[in-house]
C-alpha cells in the first residue's frame, strides 16, 4: 500500500512540473497586444536551416522544421513575421487578421529581429514587434 500511494504522491507533483517545450513561444506588439494571424520563420545565421510555424489568434506558435516535426535547435537565429492580409472583398468589420504587422517585419534584411536560442533555455520564446 505505501509504495502504490508514493507512486501516486510522485504522478501528482511531477504533473505540476511539466516544463514547456523549446520550440514554443509567443509574438506580441511591445504594448503586449499578440500578433493574431500569419506565419513566424527563424533562420539559422550559421547554416540557414528555417523553423516555422503559424501564428494563433492568441500569438502563440510552435516551430517546426522543413518535414514539419517539432524542432528548434540551439543557434543564432534572424526572424521574420509575415502577414498576408486579404481584405478585397470583405467587409471591414468581417476582417479577423487582428493589428496589422509593419511590412518590414516580412524581410530578414528589414525585420531587424534576432534569437539566440540557449540549449539550456528553460522560457518560451518571445518575439516582440514595433507598434507604430
Amino acid at each position: 500500500m505505501q509504495l502504490a500511494g508514493l507512486l501516486g504522491v510522485i504522478a501528482i507533483s511531477s504533473a505540476g512540473c511539466s516544463k514547456q517545450p523549446a520550440n514554443t513561444g509567443i509574438v506580441r506588439f511591445d504594448d503586449g497586444q499578440p500578433v493574431q494571424s500569419g506565419s513566424i520563420e527563424f533562420r539559422n545565421r550559421s547554416n540557414g536551416d528555417a523553423f516555422a510555424s503559424r501564428v494563433a489568434p492568441d500569438g502563440n506558435f510552435a516551430l517546426a522544421d522543413k518535414d514539419g516535426q517539432p524542432s528548434f535547435p540551439p543557434g543564432n537565429y534572424e526572424v521574420v513575421v509575415v502577414q498576408i492580409v486579404l481584405t478585397e472583398d470583405l467587409a471591414a468589420d468581417e476582417h479577423q487578421h487582428g493589428r496589422t504587422v509593419p511590412r518590414r517585419y516580412a524581410d530578414y534584411y528589414t525585420s531587424g529581429l534576432r534569437f539566440t536560442n540557449d540549449a539550456n533555455r528553460s522560457e518560451p520564446i518571445r518575439i516582440e514587434l514595433e507598434s507604430n
